[in-house]
């Protein structure tokens, strides 16, 4: 598969440094074979000793991480850390991305994806965003943290303080809204997080897992809309959330089994209408003529499939987004459901 690759966002101040440098301490991997970059270095950075001044600035970090200051291409900054360190004949196995608080993490995504030269080397690891638990609820007002929110496959809930009170329903029934494709994790300004909560992952490509952050808990976390047809006895309708800015979450479910080549035209009607207003889609999706179910993973217009283990059974297709047509979308979804009389 390549270099798995971390990006790790959040707004200003949530915690992402603490949180990498606690995935650090707890790391199985060797620190050697890790590689950080920083979109740029400030006062709160990571403490590093200077080591040589490249394109991208190399440095080794104090706990025996490689990192670099991405102040420009992240193509060329990849290929740099690749060719240096064969250069200096040292493994590569992990690479973190932190982005600064205020970047939207798309272009980075969007940038692996699309880019030969790196697709073939490195794949995405998993998205995770820190989100600060004392500020959970005033983000909507801030479009770049809505969006760092609603991409993530993991979001670290930080606590800085452990012994303020906490309304813990509350604060995931906010950030299960927000992103029901992603798990919520607590983590503790002052006691390490387990590496397997960081390292390793493989999200961003998984499936939702059923049961967990699908339909369901879209159902004990939104006050959904809820429509629904009948196609020869069998079941679709879609649920959707949003908030007064406009980002939505909207769940689409059928027990009909589809045709992939009218999916594959969906898909492509769902982005090229849509485009940058298509954050993140995930689904899981029976098709006609498959025992398996198919995994669906998307980021604007860029859609991969991959086959599950799972027998053919209920689809669900969850999208996230910021102005998203919810009538048209759920029009759509009904014709290709109902594409078989």
């Amino acid at each position: 598969m390549g270099i798995p690759i971390t990006i790790v966002s959040g707004f200003l101040g949530s915690g992402k440094t603490t949180l990498i440098n606690q995935a650090l301490e707890t790391a199985e991997i060797p620190k050697e074979e890790i590689f950080i970059i920083e979109n740029e270095f400030g006062e709160t950075g990571m403490d590093h000793e200077l080591l040589l001044h490249t394109k991208e600035q190399v440095l080794q970090l104090n706990n025996g991480c490689m990192c670099c200051s991405l102040r420009g291409d992240l193509i060329a900054a990849l290929t740099d850390i690749e060719t240096l360190t064969q250069k200096w004949g040292l493994p590569l196995s992990q690479i973190i991305i932190e982005t600064t608080g205020i970047a939207d993490p798309q272009p980075i995504i969007q940038t692996i994806l699309t880019t030969p030269t790196l697709k073939n080397r490195f794949y995405i690891d998993s998205l995770l965003t820190v989100v600060d638990i004392n500020n959970v609820f005033n983000y909507q007002n801030e479009p770049v943290s809505m969006k760092q929110m609603m991409l993530a496959d993991r979001l670290f809930l930080s606590v800085k303080d452990e012994g303020q009170e906490l309304d813990v329903p509350k604060v995931l029934k906010q950030v299960g809204l927000i992103n029901p494709l992603a798990d919520q994790l607590f983590f503790s300004h002052t006691s390490p997080i387990e590496a397997k909560s960081f390292f390793k992952l493989n999200k961003f490509q998984s499936p939702f897992t059923i049961g967990e952050t699908d339909v369901g808990h879209l159902e004990l976390t939104i006050n959904e809309e809820q429509e629904t047809e009948h196609v020869h006895s069998r079941e679709h309708h879609a649920m959707h959330a949003h908030n007064s800015h406009g980002f939505e979450a909207i769940s689409l479910t059928t027990e009909v089994y589809l045709r992939e080549e009218l999916l594959l035209r969906w898909l492509d009607w769902l982005t090229d209408t849509h485009q940058e207003r298509l954050y993140r889609f995930k689904g899981i999706i029976g098709i006609q003529g498959h025992e398996l179910m198919i995994a669906m993973q998307g980021v604007n217009q860029q859609v991969t499939f991959s086959l599950t283990p799972l027998p053919c059974t209920t689809t669900k297709i969850i999208l996230i987004g910021k102005q998203l047509d919810k009538t048209a979308i759920q029009k759509s979804f009904d014709h290709l459901c109902n594409a078989y009389d």
